[in-house]
C-alpha cells in the first residue's frame, strides 16, 4: 500500500522536532558578528595587512644588514720557509697536504641615497593602506552578503506562511467543484475549474519557488558565518527605517570614506613612490663599507714580514666611505618615463574608477527610492486584494457571487501580497547596498524589535 506523501512528510517534521527546538536562535546582528569573527576572507585580509607591515619593517632593516659572512674550508700542500729560502719546490705537490680555514665579514652601510630608501618606505606604507582599505571592503561585502543572506530567508518563511494559508482552501475549492462537476451541477461549470486549477498551480509555483530561496539562503548564511544549526526569531519581514538623506550627501561621504577610495589613493602614492625611487637612480650612493677578514693554514709557514702577502695566513680589518653609481643615466631616464607613465595610468584609472563608484551610488540610491515606493503601492493593492478576497469568500458562502468571483480575488490577493513581500525584500537590501557602495552607517536598527 502506498504512503500518502503528506504522512511521510509529516513524519520527518516529527522527527526533526527536538532538532529544531534546540537550534540557535539568531537576529541579524548575531548573524553578522558570527561571520565577523570566522570569515575566512576578513582572516586572509588581515594576513595581508600584517604582510604589509613586516614588508615596510623589511624597508626600515634592510638596507642596514647588508652583511655577508663567508666561512670556507679546503686542502693545500704544506710549504715551509721563506720568500728567501724554502726547502720546498715551487710546486710542492708531494708535500703532505694540510687544511686551511679562511673566515671574511664584509658588508655596507647606506649614508646617503638621494632619497631611495625614504621613496621605499613610502610605498611600503601605501602598501599598508591599501592593505587596510582591502579589509573594509571585504568587511562592507560581507556585512551586505549577510543581510541579504537574512532578508531572503525571511522573505522565504514569510512567503511559505502566506502561501499556507490560501493553498487548503484553494485545494478544497477544488475538489468541490470537481465533485460538483461530476453531480451535475448546473451552478458550476469547467471553466470554474480551469481557474482554480490555474490560481492553484500559480501559487503552488510561487511555494516551489519560496522553498528553494528558503534552502540556498541557509546555505548562504551557513557558509558566510558557520553556523550550521540556527532558526531567525518568529518575526515578519519589515521595512527598514531610514531617513534618507539627498543622493550629494552619499556621493561626498563615498569620495572620502569608501575603502576602494583608500585603496586607489594607496596605489597613486605607490607609485610616486616608484617614480621617486627611478629618479634617485640619477645620483649616486654613499656608503660605509667594512671588511673583516682571517685564514688559517697550520701546513704553510706564516710569513710574519709586513711587506710580504702572505694568502694563506693573515687577518684584515677596513672599513671606509664608499661611493657607488651607476653610469646607466641614458636608460634610466628611460625608466623614469616609463614610471611617469605608469603613474598617469593610475591617476586616469582613479578618475575612471571614481566616475563608475558615482554611477554605482547613483544606481544603489535610485534603488532604494524606487522600492521605497513599490513598497506603498503594493501594501495598498495588498489591503484592498485582501477585502477582496474577504468579500468574495463570504458572498460566495452565502450565494450571492459566483465561484469566478472568489477565485479572482484569491489570485489577485496572493499575487498582491507576494509582490508587497518581494518589494520589502528588495527595500531592506537596496539599503543594505546603499551602505555599502557609500560607506555611510544608513541606520541605527536593521531590524525591528518583535517578540
Amino acid at each position: 500500500m502506498l504512503v500518502p506523501l503528506e504522512s511521510i512528510a509529516q513524519e520527518a517534521v516529527d522527527e526533526a522536532a527536538p532538532e529544531i527546538a534546540e537550534a540557535r536562535v539568531m537576529a541579524l546582528d548575531d548573524f553578522v558578528h558570527e561571520a565577523e569573527e570566522h570569515y575566512p576572507g576578513l582572516e586572509a585580509a588581515d594576513a595581508r595587512i600584517r604582510a604589509a607591515r613586516a614588508q615596510l619593517d623589511e624597508a626600515w632593516v634592510t638596507p642596514f644588514f647588508q652583511s655577508y659572512l663567508t666561512a670556507g674550508f679546503t686542502l693545500a700542500p704544506e710549504v715551509r720557509g721563506s720568500p728567501i729560502l724554502s726547502p720546498d719546490s715551487q710546486l710542492p705537490l708531494d708535500n703532505a697536504w694540510q687544511p686551511v680555514f679562511q673566515l671574511s665579514l664584509e658588508g655596507v652601510i647606506p649614508l646617503w641615497t638621494f632619497g631611495k630608501l625614504g621613496a621605499a618606505r613610502d610605498a611600503a606604507r601605501a602598501g599598508i593602506r591599501a592593505a587596510e582599505g582591502d579589509r573594509a571592503r571585504v568587511r562592507a561585502q560581507l556585512l551586505y552578503d549577510v543581510r541579504r543572506a537574512y532578508f531572503a530567508h525571511q522573505l522565504s518563511l514569510d512567503l511559505q506562511q502566506m502561501l499556507s494559508e490560501g493553498l487548503p482552501r484553494l485545494r478544497e475549492a477544488l475538489a468541490d467543484v470537481q465533485a460538483r462537476l461530476d453531480r451535475g451541477d448546473p451552478e458550476v461549470d469547467q471553466f470554474d475549474r480551469y481557474r482554480l486549477a490555474a490560481a492553484l498551480a500559480e501559487i503552488e509555483g510561487r511555494e516551489a519557488q519560496a522553498r528553494h530561496l528558503e534552502r540556498s539562503s541557509r546555505a548562504a548564511l551557513r557558509v558566510l558565518t558557520g553556523v550550521s544549526d540556527f532558526r531567525v526569531p518568529d518575526c515578519p519581514i519589515e521595512p527598514v527605517q531610514l531617513e534618507l538623506e539627498e543622493l550629494d550627501y552619499y556621493l561626498a561621504h563615498a569620495m572620502e570614506d569608501r575603502p576602494e577610495v583608500r585603496m586607489l589613493e594607496a596605489a597613486i602614492r605607490a607609485r610616486e613612490a616608484s617614480v621617486d625611487v627611478t629618479r634617485a637612480g640619477f645620483f649616486p650612493d654613499i656608503g660605509l663599507v667594512y671588511r673583516f677578514g682571517t685564514s688559517y693554514a697550520p701546513g704553510i709557514t706564516d710569513q710574519t714580514n709586513p711587506f710580504v702577502v702572505d694568502p694563506a695566513n693573515y687577518t684584515s680589518v677596513g672599513a671606509g666611505l664608499v661611493l657607488r653609481w651607476s653610469l646607466d643615466l641614458w636608460g634610466n631616464a628611460y625608466r623614469v618615463d616609463r614610471e611617469s607613465a605608469l603613474l598617469d595610468d593610475v591617476r586616469e584609472r582613479t578618475e575612471e574608477a571614481r566616475a563608475g563608484m558615482e554611477l554605482e551610488i547613483s544606481e544603489a540610491y535610485e534603488s532604494v527610492v524606487d522600492a521605497r515606493s513599490r513598497v506603498e503601492a503594493y501594501d495598498r493593492g495588498r489591503r484592498e486584494t485582501r477585502a477582496w478576497f474577504i468579500a468574495a469568500g463570504q458572498a460566495v458562502d452565502i450565494g450571492t457571487a459566483e465561484l469566478s468571483d472568489l477565485t479572482d480575488a484569491v489570485s489577485a490577493y496572493f499575487l498582491a501580497r507576494f509582490a508587497h513581500l518581494q518589494a520589502i525584500h528588495d527595500l531592506d537590501v537596496a539599503i543594505a547596498n546603499l551602505e555599502r557602495v557609500s560607506a555611510v552607517s544608513v541606520t541605527e536598527r536593521w531590524e525591528p524589535e518583535c517578540e
